[in-house]
């Protein structure tokens, strides 16, 4: 990876993972910058240049002396762009489908230790298939699940990441893993839903392909 690319990532895991800390909403924030940046592995040096771009692009605010820091609504609607049309790039990063794979090589906490999953596993075409035929089940259902708004953005998250790698000539099962796994915590907090319980039901199965 060169320095660019690497950068281009850390400014995008910093994002998104204030994104969802804030739960994309610019009222809500976070006490320090530096304490995002270092549970993401970055140093102090490093998570002040990433903020400093950021801000000076409009993506981030600063609410206060304390460093006390927010997404702004152009942040939100950048990671959000970036999550939704996973192979398009955005205004200041490139598609999430490349930054992805960059991540399952690079790691991070993002990612959720993808670093450590089963890279050299391959899905077989018929692992790939049941977990296609699962989104497009989940798909036209999320509006019926009874998700509250910030479940619904990450399941929509989720789908989209799932639906990229499917579409990747080389998909990585360590992602299509995390985001099933996300997938099934999201549909078993609304467990009291019949159309949700059924769906969550279907994901240990998928899930045990990357055993």
């Amino acid at each position: 990876m060169n320095p660019l690319e690497e950068l281009k990532l850390k400014r995008f895991q910093y994002l998104k993972a204030l994104y969802e800390a804030t739960g994309g909403s610019s009222s809500a924030y976070i006490q320090t910058p530096y304490v995002l940046g270092e549970t993401l592995g970055f140093s102090g040096d490093e998570t002040m240049r990433i903020d400093e771009y950021l801000r000076g692009e409009g993506l981030v605010k600063r609410l206060g002396l304390a460093g006390e820091t927010t997404i702004t609504h152009q942040g939100v609607v950048e990671v959000e762009a970036a999550l939704s049309q996973p192979q398009k790039p955005t205004e200041h990063f490139p598609p999430v489908v490349n930054i992805l794979n960059v991540q399952q090589m690079y790691g991070s906490q993002i990612q959720q230790g993808t670093s450590h999953s089963t890279q050299s596993l391959t899905l077989q075409a018929a692992d790939l298939k049941a977990i296609q035929e699962f989104i497009t089940q989940l798909k036209p259902q999320l509006s019926n699940l009874g998700l509250s708004g910030d479940a619904l953005q990450e399941a929509t998250s989720d789908i989209s990441t799932v639906e990229a790698q499917l579409a990747s000539t080389k998909p990585k099962p360590g992602i299509l893993k995390e985001s099933l796994t996300s997938l099934r915590t999201i549909l078993e907090g609304v467990a009291g839903n019949m159309i949700a319980s059924g769906l969550s039901g279907q994901i240990p199965a998928l899930l045990a392909l990357f055993n």
